[in-house]
């Protein structure tokens, strides 16, 4: 009879203990499944060292005075123009500025208007018209510009340089004078738009203007010409970025 009521006594317990299990169980919260998160490209960084090629046209105007009188208000001068660039950009936040200078090779040519000679007195004798020839350009500038990630506005100013032939008209059979070789140095002006294709290869389109100043060269009858030369240039260029 004693071990009848322990088996009873024990049995209860045991059926207490899973009624408590269960109703622990119950009150646990059920599992919470999240996505894991979205994977954000970060934006394109500008900043570092760049070096490239460019190729373009430009359109050179040579602005003449023979003896204090203009004689040529814009002489075409124009050709294609080719070379190389290199520079360094710091970014922060969208702003970019940066350095950079390029060096091209040009056969801009052109050719002023046949000068005839005046009524007399004094008799002139007429001669042919003068060359011009930019034979390359190069600039060393500031660039400043806004990033909207791969994408980069920019506008450019710095010192613009040339190098420019002179050679004075005449008629045949007598032979032209040698031409004169001399160095421009002027201001630069420009601005454009550059799409970063991978991390380092970039790409960009470019509008500069250039005014180089003047320079005077003697004449063959001893008066002077005074040339001045600007020139504006549409390229397109490709640069490695490190």
């Amino acid at each position: 009879m004693r071990s009848s009521r322990l088996v009873v006594s024990a049995a209860a317990a045991l059926s207490a203990i899973v009624g408590m299990s269960a109703a622990s169980a119950a009150d646990l919260s059920a599992p919470v499944y999240t996505k894991a998160p979205v994977r954000v490209d970060p934006a394109y960084n500008w900043q570092g060292f760049y070096v490239g090629g460019h190729v373009g046209g430009i359109w050179g105007r040579s602005r003449v005075f023979d003896d204090g009188v203009l004689t040529e208000s814009g002489a075409p001068t124009d050709g294609v123009v080719g070379g190389i660039l290199a520079g360094y950009n710091w970014q922060t936040g969208p702003l970019v500025l940066g350095v950079e200078g390029d060096f091209g090779w040009s056969d801009a040519q052109g050719h002023g208007i046949i000068i005839p000679p005046p009524p007399p007195p004094p008799p002139v004798v007429p001669r042919g018209p003068n060359s011009y020839n930019l034979r390359w350009d190069s600039h060393i500038v500031g660039k400043a510009g806004f990033a909207s990630d791969r994408w980069l506005i920019f506008a450019t100013g710095g010192v613009a340089i040339a190098g420019f032939n002179f050679q004075e008209g005449a008629l045949p059979p007598d032979p032209p004078p040698n031409s004169i070789s001399k160095t421009y140095a002027g201001f630069s002006v420009g601005g454009g738009v550059e799409y970063a294709f991978t991390q380092n290869l970039l790409g960009r389109l470019q509008y500069i203007y250039d005014d180089f100043g003047g320079k005077d060269y003697v004449a063959v009858d001893g008066g002077t010409y005074h040339v001045n030369l600007t020139s504006q240039t549409l390229r397109g260029a490709l640069a490695w970025k490190f």
